[in-house]
């Protein structure tokens, strides 16, 4: 018998004898792995507590087990796995939780010390840097690291834009990608103009080039070889695609560079040297930087049968009460081409969050907080069911919120039936600008419901699969998600009848998803061409319902939109108030019905577009929509962007019963009215106030007479729309940021950006 298991079974003797009593076991950083894990002799490691869970006997695992964590910083050197043998048994859960109010923090962070000012300068450090920057070694056992961070705070490396990507000529797939092998180098060379920034540091393999390719996304790219003579640059991996394949507002840069540490409270690292050179913001470096080791720390894994139909979860595990801070970002690898989810926004199976649920099922994540860190907070891989996330606050960090990863294309539909409501979300994808509040990728029947997310680079939520025109290049391997698609599978079971589209539908699994009661504003913040609310390439049946989404700013599409080979999807109940942009973005054969649109004239109320290919898919429901600007002009429908003559147009579309109106000149309302009416749509809609009861306090009830209700238009209940802040933690509402910037008047009529860059 083992000290361990001596040490749980003198614990347990006697509190076992109650069998309603749940089993306690206790962990502080002041504690020893050799206690007995109770409250007076804890254990120091939570790795520790799991193993004492695992000596327990069958029956006494029958009990709901509690592992409390005291207030500290509990650093982790490794992931901690949490395995079959760790699951609860039916009908009980094993919880690790904060004791009682205390603030335990989960870590990787590496203390930095023995910093010393700079005597010694290097010959290309910047004049004005000179006497304010210190230096100390990288940690034994770390090498190349891509974030540091002061206590609650990322410090932002050393960056500098300045130069720019020649236009070239290639041959395109639809994903912007490069189509033919042949053509791929281009995915690594630079050819550069404007400053000549980029040199050929004797460190290269530490200096990093971002940039958007594309509008939608970006990279962060390793340099391999600059020919500062030419003007020619190489990557060491391969891009999304060819550097400025489309240009777009985003400028690139190169960072960790020490001859651009040239403003204070940034750093560079150099791993030739092993040094770590800083210029604190402060004037010294303080006692709280640290670097981080690790990018997951807990991750939640079944037996997964990757190839087999059928994968064991891990199950009845619950986090409740918890801080993870200080992950690392991820990068890419050599071979990452084709795992890629849409748009290489994230990857395909990847330990990139600091809580991590791959082949897993009933399981809960509870009043959690994730901030301060490079990579993603939460991921559910594969295998991920009955997963319920809830009343947690996810903050600065430097990707993804949550993301829902399911298999590729093919029978395996096992990431589904996931909740994730009452979360408050802000200020993600801090370093890599694509990242979301939640994205579900091959993802279905999940609840998103009642989430306050603002402030994200690009989408509040996206619903995404695999675009049709990538499951028709079977023989190419390197693009978006092409390695995930399971062709085995569909081979044995796609139907011999119906378009291509038709056939491949049953294998996207991003379906029935339900966005519902969630509020979302400033979303759209980087990049462009996008949506705050977004469904694109997944399956049928998704619902976004009673979502309030407003004040939103930025160079994208639009607030909500159905993208690229999407169909079957509602948008109802919603309503947008104050964007520069589309309200709705619509595509395909996509219903909206019963939304309302207030003061989005800098573009219009709806866009019909179209994408590559597109065939046509007519008699979409465009009904019992209120369209309302509140001062002189308007457009509210608009045509733009005909990739296809499959385009779905409002005439193309069962429109009617919808409001038109224009607060300041009531004319124009009347006469688009008039030439739809020609055009044989908007035979029963109307023009008129619909009478909201205080559009300047964002109340849009409407009054009992407002004459949408003869039209049948539905009453939206705003008040059930956002946090419910009576179930969230209120410590964490202190933790929320202020939108002074979104609240000046007419800062929704601002078409920011839109000198250098108008996609449409």
């Amino acid at each position: 018998m083992t000290k361990l298991t001596v040490l749980i079974l003198s614990f347990i003797a006697f509190g076992c004898s109650q069998s309603n009593n749940p089993i306690e076991f206790y962990v502080d950083v002041t504690g020893n792995d050799s206690n007995q894990g109770t409250l007076e002799a804890p254990f120091k490691t939570i790795e520790q507590a799991k193993n004492a869970i695992r000596a327990l006997s069958e029956q006494q695992r029958q009990k709901n087990i509690n592992v409390y964590l005291r207030a500290g910083t509990h650093t982790l050197s490794e992931t901690i796995v949490f395995e079959l043998e760790d699951s609860g048994a039916d009908n009980t859960k094993i919880t690790y939780q904060a004791y009682q109010n205390e603030i335990p923090i989960i870590s990787s962070g590496v203390p930095l010390k023995n910093w010393k000012k700079l005597g010694t300068y290097p010959a290309a450090l910047p004049e004005v840097a000179k006497g304010n920057v210190y230096v100390t070694d990288i940690p034994d056992g770390l090498g190349r690291f891509y974030t540091m961070f002061d206590g609650d705070k990322r410090i932002p490396v050393a960056r500098k834009e300045g130069f720019d990507f020649k236009n070239i000529n290639y041959v395109r797939a639809k994903s912007m990608n490069v189509l033919h092998e042949k053509d791929r180098y281009l995915l690594r060379r630079l050819e550069l103009t404007g400053g000549k920034i980029l040199k050929s540091w004797p460190n290269l393999e530490d200096i990093e080039v971002g940039f958007a390719p594309v509008p939608w996304t970006m990279n962060m790219m390793q340099l391999e070889s600059v020919d500062e003579k030419n003007g020619i640059a190489w990557t060491t991996l391969e891009a999304n695609a060819p550097p400025a394949a489309k240009k777009s507002h985003t400028k690139p840069w190169v960072e960790n560079v020490i001859d651009y540490l040239d403003t204070q409270g940034h750093w560079v690292v150099n791993t030739h040297e092993r040094k770590i050179y800083y210029w604190p913001e402060s004037g010294e470096p303080s006692e709280n930087l640290v670097i981080p080791k690790l990018k997951e720390y807990f991750r939640v894994e079944g037996k997964i049968d990757y190839k087999g139909p059928i994968d064991t979860p891990t199950k009845n595990i619950v986090f409740k009460g918890l801080t993870f801070m200080h992950g690392e970002r991820d990068t890419w690898w050599k071979g990452h081409k084709g795992w890629g989810i849409q748009h290489d926004w994230d990857k395909f199976d990847r330990g990139n969050a600091m809580l991590r649920f791959r082949g897993a099922q009933d399981c809960e994540v509870t009043e959690c907080r994730f901030t301060n860190s490079g990579g993603s907070a939460i991921r559910l891989d594969l295998h991920a069911q009955n997963i319920n996330i809830n009343n947690n606050l996810i903050d600065f960090v430097g990707h993804m919120g949550i993301l829902l990863c399911g298999y590729g294309p093919g029978t395996k539909d096992v990431n589904k039936n996931n909740s994730i409501t009452n979360n408050l979300i802000h200020h993600v994808g801090r370093i890599m600008k694509m990242g979301a509040g939640i994205f579900m990728w091959q993802s279905g029947s999940n609840h998103v419901a009642n989430n306050l997310i603002h402030h994200v680079p690009r989408k509040a939520v996206g619903v995404c699969g695999i675009r049709v025109p990538i499951l028709q290049k079977r023989d190419i391997n390197f693009d978006e998600a092409s390695k995930t698609i399971r062709w085995d599978e569909i081979d044995t079971s796609i139907s011999s009848e119906g378009s291509f589209w038709e056939r491949y539908t049953p294998f996207l699994h991003a379906s029935n998803n339900i966005i519902e009661y969630n509020e979302v504003y400033r979303a759209l913040e980087e990049l462009a061409d996008g949506s705050a609310l977004n469904v694109s390439g997944a399956g049928e049946g998704n619902i976004m319902r009673n979502n309030y989404a407003h004040h939103i700013t930025s160079h994208a599409s639009g607030v909500m939109r159905t993208d690229d080979w999407q169909r079957g999807t509602t948008f109802e109940n919603n309503v947008i108030y104050m964007a520069n942009i589309s309200g709705i973005v619509h595509k395909g054969f996509n219903h909206i019905v019963n939304n309302i649109i207030v003061d989005c004239s800098s573009k219009e109320s709806i866009r019909f577009a179209s994408y590559p290919d597109e065939e046509a898919d007519y008699g979409s429901k465009i009904q019992n929509n209120i369209y309302y600007e509140s001062k002189d002009a308007i457009k509210y429908y608009n045509i733009s962007y005909r990739a296809s003559e499959g385009i779905s147009k409002p005439e193309d579309c069962d429109t009617d019963k919808n409001i038109f109106f224009c607060a300041g000149n009531i004319n124009q309302a009347n006469k688009f009215v008039e030439a739809k009416r020609k055009d044989g749509i908007e035979i029963n809609s109307i023009v008129a106030d619909p009478l909201f009861e205080d559009i300047a306090n964002q109340n849009f009830k409407l009054k009992p007479k407002s004459p949408a209700f003869k039209l049948g238009f539905k009453k939206i209940d705003m008040s059930q729309i956002g946090l419910k802040k009576n179930l969230f933690p209120k410590r964490y509402i202190k933790f929320d940021v202020e939108d002074i910037d979104g609240r000046r008047p007419n800062f929704h009529r601002n078409r920011k950006g839109e000198e250098t860059y108008d996609f449409w």
